[in-house]
């Protein structure tokens, strides 16, 4: 297994060789809509590229490249040209698909192939011959990441993958060689979030409907959502925290954000539950700044006891 952080590091210096220092920060989390999971998705067109019909397509910030995703193969077009570039999956399949943020590289989650391991793969456009493996080790069988968080002032990045219908693990990798399961309070877990500078993971319990903080540093945890059924909708690079408050079917019934040691505020009711995968940390911002959503006189109760040990 080639390491992750020692690769990483190498990246980083390749990327300071050309002149720039690249930072991403944020993470906007989607529900699948495929067999495989994706973040920033765009089905929209972009006249400079081909008007490919196949798969679905993702434009890295910026739109200076096009990746047309399936199940066994991806497609990266760079804007202005016809012809792609195949990469080579090496006989494994894609679960997971993303642009980063602020800069042209793209991650993705690997799967099957000779021999049956789930992948990190990390993707320079400029050199996809190059790839970057961080592997996991002991898993089922047909296991796959459906979701990445990164801390990248921790260079911590943390993977959900499948393992079973509604099972699920964590693994945690760093630059310091280190890539492992961490073991939560939940096998059926929803959605993931780290926070971009502080090893501060969160994942929501859909069985229980609890929102969790981890501290990868030391170990601890704690649930932060009020009393009642929450689900985590993710966090933004203010370190705000968004959770949504569903019924027994994980339909929304209302909003909040909040901030750890602080609690949470209802920022919005809904009159009547909406679906949870359309709801989304962007959404809630987008909403707040043209003033449909807006922050209620009253502050919920989150649960802030000291962080709980492994």
């Amino acid at each position: 297994m080639k390491s992750f952080g020692k690769i990483c590091t190498a990246f980083v210096v390749g990327l300071l060789l050309q002149g720039g220092v690249y930072y991403y920060l944020d993470q906007v989390y989607l529900a699948p809509t495929t067999d495989f999971a994706v973040s920033n998705e765009s089905q929209e067109k972009d006249g400079n590229f081909p008007d490919v019909t196949e798969g679905r397509k993702y434009y890295s910030e910026g739109h200076k490249y096009m990746a047309v995703v399936t199940n066994d193969a991806v497609k990266i077009y760079t804007s202005g040209k016809k012809e792609p570039t195949r990469l080579d999956l090496k006989g494994r399949m894609v679960s997971y698909f993303e642009w980063l943020p602020d800069r042209d590289l793209a991650i993705m989650g690997l799967y099957g192939g000779p021999k049956d391991a789930v992948v990190l793969a990390r993707i320079d456009p400029e050199n996809p011959d190059h790839e970057v493996d961080t592997t996991m080790e002991d898993l089922p069988s047909d296991s796959r990441i459906t979701e990445a968080a990164f801390s990248t002032a921790t260079n911590v990045v943390y993977m959900k993958i499948k393992v079973a219908e509604n099972a699920y693990r964590i693994y945690r990798t760093d630059a310091n060689y280190d890539t492992r399961r961490v073991y939560m309070q939940a096998s059926n877990i929803g959605r993931i979030a780290v926070f971009y500078d502080e090893d501060r993971f969160f994942y929501d319990n859909v069985r229980t409907g609890d929102v969790f903080m981890f501290n990868g540093t030391e170990g601890g945890w704690r649930v932060i959502n009020p009393p009642g059924r929450y689900r985590l909708i993710g966090v933004d690079m203010n370190k705000d925290i968004y959770i949504a408050k569903v019924n027994k079917e994980d339909e929304v019934l209302s909003l909040s954000k909040g901030r750890l040691g602080v609690g949470f505020e209802t920022i919005h009711t809904f009159d009547s539950p909406q679906t949870l995968s359309t709801i989304t940390v962007a959404s809630i911002k987008k909403n707040m700044e043209d003033g449909t959503y807006g922050t209620s006189s009253s502050k919920d109760d989150a649960s802030d006891s000291s962080d709980k040990k492994k």
